[in-house]
């Protein structure tokens, strides 16, 4: 059953994906897809989608927001398996979520054997590092979990000495210190809040707990064709009203963007 489902992921592009019982992964988080829970799951098909695509030393947003809105990738690739794994496994419900889940993802996934826990609450795969966004199926179907938790990353702390704002406090995020909670923050920033902002030069996120991490060092690039499209990793005026339909950040006003924007240019004269 395993190398049946793996082989089915691994046609729609999917390397790297793994099993967790349902019950592991409770309780669910009070969030609105909950409903979409599968009356009776048993198991929890985890999948990687790896998002580094190389260097661009001139971009101004996150790593994770130069391709197009995994949001959409990621879900239309999980639909994709999920029919396929519905005409092998009539009888049993495959339910898709990516990031809107009520399922702790990153704890689901380190469960499954995806990856090691880092300091920063991210996954850190072996190949791809932590640059990857994770999703899942929840299905009815039984699948017995067949690799081990990778255990904890290197305990090396750099992620924690490394986050300029103090936001990784023993491995918790502060989400009102975290500089990419900023970018994508409402309304006006206070004073230091906006310093912190142009500190980190980006109109969207912080890469710096990942960058330091020294199990990135050999990160290897996506295996993923549709991040490699319509990648865009500086954000102008001009640009922004195609962009905010194209990528992760499109959840986010446009006067949230422009701010940010305004506050580098700012600086910059």
């Amino acid at each position: 059953m395993h190398s049946v489902i793996r082989e089915i992921f691994a046609s729609q592009g999917i390397s790297q994906c793994g099993f967790c019982a349902y019950d592991a992964v409770l309780p669910l988080l009070p969030v609105r897809s909950a409903s979409r829970i599968p009356e009776n799951a048993k198991t929890v098909i985890f999948a990687l989608f790896p998002y580094w695509i190389g260097e661009y030393p001139d971009r101004n947003i996150s790593r994770y927001a130069i391709p197009d809105d995994y949001h959409m990738i990621a879900v239309d690739l999980l639909k994709r398996c999920a029919a396929a794994l519905t005409e092998h496994f009539p009888e049993h419900h495959f339910e898709p979520f990516v990031d809107s889940s009520p399922i702790r993802e990153v704890h689901g996934a380190y469960l499954a054997g995806l990856g090691y826990r880092g300091k920063n609450g991210l996954l850190i795969h072996p190949k791809f590092g932590s640059y990857v966004f994770i999703g899942e199926l929840v299905t009815t179907l039984e699948i017995s979990p067949d690799r081990e938790p990778m255990g904890e990353c290197l305990n090396c702390g750099k992620c924690l000495t490394s986050c300029p704002s103090g936001a990784l406090c023993d491995g918790f995020v502060r989400e009102e210190l975290c500089r990419s909670a900023i970018t994508q923050k409402k309304g006006e920033l206070t004073d230091w809040e906006q310093q912190q902002l142009i500190s980190g030069g980006l109109v969207w996120g912080c890469d710096i707990c990942n960058d330091v991490c020294p199990m990135n060092k050999n990160a290897s690039p996506s295996d993923l064709p549709a991040f490699y499209k319509n990648a865009t990793a500086t954000i102008t005026y001009e640009n922004l009203p195609l962009l905010r339909k194209q990528k992760a950040f499109n959840y986010r006003s446009r006067s949230v963007m422009e701010r940010n924007l305004a506050l580098l240019e700012r600086d910059e004269n």
